[in-house]
């Protein structure tokens, strides 16, 4: 019998590879549309130090991202006024316009995945899914900051 964790890498590799390749004809790759959706859900624009937070990656993870969506065209930088220490990350027009479908890209892959499930078993697994997080240390509500010494993980 396989341990769960083999089965929650297999589900992982699969909604990112489903997702890399609705997204790649815009030459997005599922972690960037992330970040969309982040900055899209926070007026679109944050600091780059939220998005590290956000995505639980190391800074120079974060500053390479960052980089090559600004070089794409999805993303614009700029110094903080108020601070800067602090670069700011604003969406560009191309990122806003493709925010629906990295919407849609998501909730087709959520759909397919849940689609023999009821919404009462959809229910159990979000809290046997929480309890694993809290099992493991890990703070299941997206966006949050990770737990103090909490090792980042490095990937795009």
């Amino acid at each position: 019998m396989e341990h769960i964790g083999y089965f929650f890498k297999r589900i992982d590799n699969r909604l990112k590879s489903n997702a890399d390749a609705a997204l790649g004809k815009h030459g997005l790759t599922f972690a960037q549309s992330r970040i969309i959706r982040f900055l899209a859900e926070r007026g679109g624009q944050t600091t780059q130090k939220e998005i590290e937070d956000y995505a639980h990656v190391s800074h120079p993870t974060i500053v390479g991202i960052v980089t090559r969506m600004e070089q794409s065209g999805f993303l614009s930088t700029c110094t903080d006024p108020s601070d800067k220490r602090n670069k700011v990350v604003r969406l560009t027009d191309k990122a806003k316009d493709i925010n629906l479908e990295i919407r849609r890209s998501i909730d087709n892959g959520e759909r397919a995945m849940l689609r023999s499930f009821s919404e009462e078993e959809v229910e159990q697994l979000r809290g046997y899914l929480i309890r694993i997080c809290d099992n493991l240390d890990i703070d299941s509500s997206p966006g949050c900051k990770p737990e103090s010494g909490a090792k980042k993980e490095k990937r795009e």
